[in-house]
This record gives structure tokens, C-alpha cells and sequence, in this order.
């Protein structure tokens, strides 16, 4: 099974990485050591080097052979990354696979650069690096309490027709929308991970707002396409076209700039009075 302890490297062997997620790549650059990554997922978007290395396919259908390929010494995982069986390959090859715990919470982008800094043994860099993140998360919140309501917020991951889900209270979204001030409609929808949208389930918890990516937005059509989603329209949010978009990376990762999304978005849901 991958392991979750340091890689061990040989002495001046150069150091080959593959983050298979696009925020461990994030997190990999933020720490100063994006010259030693040979190749990411197709979800490393951020910064504009990573998302110019060759991919090796997407973090929940990866292949052994696209990621041996390019020699890697060590690959960076969350448990997303999969099928199991292909991260065992990797280890059969001889390459380090470190798993990266994810932390739904305040502190889990922070603790999440620590891990990847211990990774890569550097670890004082990692500290300080996330000591930076925690506190800017913490001033985030810190100026969420001066909002005076609580918007009610939905969170849709769409891929077209064929996927159309309510993100849950089990995932890494969940936590911001409370820190920002924000009432999570899937709280009160009993939606745990995802589910597909439900018409009548999402007019009776009528979100405010609803939060989408920018590439999810775009395959089902832009604002317009949304709407047509059945139930959309007939909540407050579809009635006023309430809809935030964000980066994908940005809003799903959980990396380093954390704080910077959460700022947006108290700037985007209390219209700059905060």
C-alpha cells in the first residue's frame, strides 16, 4: 500500500515529482519546489507552470504507464487519487507514492502544506508557509462576523447533462460557506458527499446564492444553461440570477490561496459591505 512517510531519496539523486491532484501541485509550487515536477493531473491549473507540464491523465482514473513514463521518484496523492490497484503499481516500479491527508476544515490547508513539506523534507518551509495560511484564514473569519444575515448558499459541481450534483457537508466546501457566514442548504437536505440535484428538494430549501466553477458553469452553458436546470430557476437565487463563480482549483482545493477565496467570497455575498 503507498505510503505516508518522507520519501527517502538516494544523495544527489535529482528529485522527479507528479502531484496526482492539482492542489498538492499547488501546494508543491507555493513551497518553492515546482522545478523538480515532471508532470501533473489534468486538475493542476495553478500557477500558470503547472498547468503547462505534461499531464498524465486525472487524479480518479489515473493508468501506471502515462505516470512511469516520466520517471518520477516520487508521486503526491490525496485519497481521491485512484484506482488503488494503480498506486500500487507505482510502488511496484520502485516510486515513492505519499499519501496527502485532507482536512475539511480551517486548518486543513495549512496542515495539508505540512504534510507535503514533510514529504519533500522541508519541513521548516512548510511550517512557516502554513503558519501564513492559518492566519490568513483566521483574519478571513475573523471578518465574516461582522456580516449582519446569513445568505443561504447551495454548491453545484456540474459536467454537463450527465452530471449535475449538491455538493454535501462532508466535503471540503462545507466549512468555508460556514466560516464566511453562510448556511449550507445541504445541511438542512441531510446531503452528506453529493447528490444529483432534486427539483423539488432544492425550490423547498430555496438558496440565496448559488456557487458554481467556472468550467462547470461554462458545460452546461453559461448562466442561461443553468437556469434551465430543472428547479433552478424557481428558487431565489435562479429568480435573481445569484449565481458565484470561481476557478475550479480555487474553489475546490483547499490549498494556499484558501484566505483569497474566502475574502471573495464575503466581498461577493455581502455585496462590499464588509
Amino acid at each position: 500500500m503507498p505510503s505516508v512517510a518522507p520519501a527517502t531519496l538516494v544523495a544527489d539523486e535529482p528529485r522527479r515529482i507528479i502531484p496526482l491532484d492539482g492542489d498538492l501541485a499547488e501546494v508543491v509550487f507555493a513551497l518553492g519546489q515546482g522545478g523538480d515536477v515532471v508532470a501533473t493531473d489534468i486538475s493542476a491549473t495553478y500557477p500558470a507552470e503547472a498547468d503547462a507540464l505534461p499531464e498524465i491523465g486525472y487524479q480518479r482514473a489515473l493508468a501506471a504507464e502515462p505516470i512511469a513514463e516520466f520517471e518520477p521518484t516520487l508521486a503526491l496523492a490525496t485519497d481521491i487519487a485512484g484506482p488503488p490497484e494503480v498506486l500500487d503499481e507505482l510502488e511496484r516500479l520502485g516510486i515513492d507514492v505519499v499519501m496527502i491527508p485532507t482536512e475539511s476544515s480551517p486548518q486543513g490547508p495549512g496542515n495539508k502544506i505540512r504534510a507535503v513539506s514533510a514529504a519533500l523534507d522541508i519541513s521548516e518551509a512548510g511550517e512557516q508557509l502554513a503558519a501564513d495560511v492559518d492566519a490568513a484564514i483566521d483574519a478571513a473569519i475573523e471578518r465574516a462576523r461582522d456580516a449582519t444575515s446569513a445568505p443561504r448558499i447551495g454548491v453545484l459541481y456540474l459536467r454537463g447533462e450527465n452530471v449535475q450534483l449538491l455538493f454535501g457537508t462532508g466535503t471540503g466546501v462545507h466549512w468555508m460557506i460556514e466560516a464566511v457566514g453562510g448556511v449550507d442548504i445541504a445541511d438542512e437536505l441531510g446531503v452528506a458527499d453529493t447528490a444529483p440535484i432534486n427539483a423539488e428538494a432544492l425550490v423547498v430549501a430555496a438558496p440565496d446564492v448559488l456557487i458554481v466553477t467556472e468550467r462547470g458553469l461554462e458545460s452546461v452553458g453559461g448562466i442561461d444553461g443553468l437556469l434551465k436546470i430543472s428547479g433552478i430557476a424557481a428558487t431565489p437565487a435562479g429568480e435573481q440570477r445569484r449565481v458565484l463563480v470561481y476557478d475550479d482549483q480555487l474553489l475546490l482545493g483547499n490549498g494556499p490561496r484558501t484566505a483569497e477565496l474566502l475574502h471573495q467570497l464575503i466581498t461577493d455575498l455581502y455585496r462590499g459591505a464588509i
